[in-house]
């Protein structure tokens, strides 16, 4: 054994110590709270990190405005084998103690209408910048651009050519979802190396692949929809938010909302279709009246200029094309048209192919086996003292600040 286990050394300004009571893998968001929580209670802590920073994804989140949680929190909101866990981790851990936690920190929490909760400065950098400070007030030891880490049985860890021993290990390495921002499969296959199963993880709150012709013919174009995802023929959910067209199939927000049920499907290879209400406003029957009042005889627009009067130009050309109705005019449209239409635009199929890369996911679907964890504790049950929370596990929750709420909790639960 190397004897640079039983002495201090010197890392980058850092004078590590031979033994800490706990080492902490991954310093986003789990990591870098459970950080904090553990170093509070006293615990000697050591946080290592792949990248030059944490919280890359803290960052990016909520468009740089960082969603941090919800108000309107519960089990249902979540994928996850292990139901015990989440009814466990959450009836201990509600959006007001997230809001509390951070006002320790001197974060000032705002809620919007919806239940969304947002740092009141609108800036993810605010609750980045507050975790760093706070890991550096207490004085914890944190490595960043750790390279080849190795983590032994008896807790023995390697890295960046040192080793280093500890009490305990958790395991907050986020999962491969956006690997430009740091997203990896290093905790899913440390899980591995110690005995656990992992769930396959796939891309979730991701954009979806499509040939369908509207998709490039209106690419770049962003409408409020009402959307259904629909698999073997049976509606699954539906939402309603903004849908963005791109010459590879479709995105925006109702797309990552659908995205999270559909991708499993995806996978499984069954038939999975998103059907688009583009007049989500009107029931059919006030659509076809809608339609109706609308035709003026003596103006005789054609018929793509007429659809442009209530719809986008690119959304109405493609309505005419696809009924091959190129060369009608308003006065020529009767209630056999106007059916047509309306069952068109309240009911337009789209067949998904496949969803994009992990490099556009917000999420993976999948990871480390939840059921094989304590669900009071998070340790788990094939290496004690052995800890794993955060996006590792096979947890994902739609967009609105849940996935958040779930790292924050799982790192006070330690």
């Amino acid at each position: 054994m190397s004897i640079i286990l039983f002495s201090n050394y010197f890392h980058k300004g850092i004078i590590l110590k031979n033994l800490y009571d706990i080492a902490i893998i991954g310093a986003g968001a789990s990591g870098l709270v459970a950080a904090i929580n553990l170093a509070s209670k006293g615990f000697s802590v050591i946080l290592i990190e792949h990248q030059n920073r944490g919280g890359k994804k803290i960052l990016a989140s909520g468009n740089g405005h960082c969603n941090i949680g919800n108000l309107n929190v519960s089990a249902k909101e979540y994928k996850i084998r292990n139901k015990e866990l989440i009814k466990e981790l959450l009836s201990n851990c509600d959006s007001q103690k997230i809001i509390e936690f951070f006002n320790t920190l001197g974060l000032e929490i705002i809620a919007k209408a919806d239940g969304k909760l947002f740092p009141k400065s609108m800036q993810a950098s605010s609750v980045l910048e507050l975790l760093e400070a706070k890991v550096k007030s207490l004085n914890i030891d944190t490595i960043y651009n750790a390279k080849e880490l190795k983590v032994k049985k008896g807790f023995s860890l390697s890295f960046n050519g040192k080793s280093i021993k500890s009490k305990k290990v958790v395991v907050a390495t986020g999962s491969i979802a956006a690997p430009q921002l740091g997203g990896s499969n290093f905790g899913a296959e440390l899980a591995k190396e110690f005995g656990h199963n992992v769930i396959k993880p796939i891309p979730a709150l991701v954009p979806l692949v499509s040939k369908n012709p509207i998709c490039k013919a209106l690419n770049g174009v962003k409408l409020e929809v009402s959307a259904k995802l629909i698999v073997q023929n049976k509606e699954i959910t539906s939402k309603k938010e903004d849908i963005l067209f791109r010459d590879y199939g479709i995105s925006g927000l109702v797309t990552l909302d659908l995205s999270l049920d559909a991708t499993n499907h995806i996978a499984n290879k069954k038939s999975v279709y998103i059907s688009v209400d583009f007049l989500s406003e009107f029931s059919k029957k006030d659509a076809t009246c809608y339609l109706k009042k609308r035709i003026n005889k003596s103006r005789n627009l054609p018929i793509n200029l007429w659809l442009s009067g209530f719809l986008h130009t690119k959304l109405a050309q493609f309505i005419t094309k696809e009924l091959n109705l190129q060369e009608l005019s308003e006065a020529r449209v009767n209630s056999k048209i106007i059916k047509e239409l309306v069952e068109i635009l309240k009911n337009y199929n789209i067949k998904i192919d496949n969803q994009r890369e992990f490099k556009y996911a917000e999420v993976a679907l999948g990871g480390v086996d939840s059921t094989e964890l304590n669900p009071k504790t998070l340790e788990s049950k094939k290496q004690k003292g052995l800890y794993f929370i955060g996006e590792v596990l096979d947890t994902a929750a739609q967009r609105g600040g849940y996935n958040f709420h779930f790292a924050w909790c799982s790192a006070l639960r330690l």
